[in-house]
């Protein structure tokens, strides 16, 4: 999984203009379940993940956000991702970047970090998925979010 910091790749190939974003998931977590790996103070934070999917392949990125009322309804503060549904990969990277401002920098860039992550499984499929496994079975993230979405 990528995380926030890691730049967007460029991208190109047909993969990437034909493969289109099917599923979007967004969990969110009690952030003192995973106190111990998160640096300073989380207590008053929301943490989660963002997951993109495209053709069976998926795109993940873990956010930390603060525990205020522009974050306190995740579905309103989530509902942009839904305008990348079924778009391309290199579709939805363009729309990201475009609408970078009037999303702000906290979903801008959790989207560019599961676009990244997308675009790096389905660029190289072989490589595999570190971030496959129990830990990310879709009933487990359920069980342990908070709060769940999906477009």
């Amino acid at each position: 999984m990528l995380k926030l910091s890691d730049p967007l790749p460029e991208v190109n190939g047909a993969i990437l203009s034909t493969s289109r974003i099917g599923l979007i998931e967004v969990y969110r977590f009690d952030c003192r379940l995973i106190e111990a790996r998160i640096t300073g103070n989380c207590r008053d934070c929301y943490c989660g993940l963002l997951k993109l999917s495209s053709h069976g392949v998926n795109g993940w990125a873990e956010y930390i956000v603060p525990d205020t009322k522009p974050y306190a309804d995740i579905v309103r503060w989530t509902s942009v991702f839904l305008k990348l549904k079924g778009l391309s990969v290199s579709d939805a990277v363009s729309y990201v970047r475009s609408h970078a401002e009037a999303w702000g920098p906290v979903r801008t860039d959790i989207a560019e970090a599961a676009l990244a992550d997308l675009t790096a499984q389905l660029l190289n499929p072989a490589a595999g998925h570190d971030h496959e496994g129990a830990a990310f079975e879709r009933s487990r993230l359920i069980d342990c979010s908070q709060a769940y979405c999906s477009f």
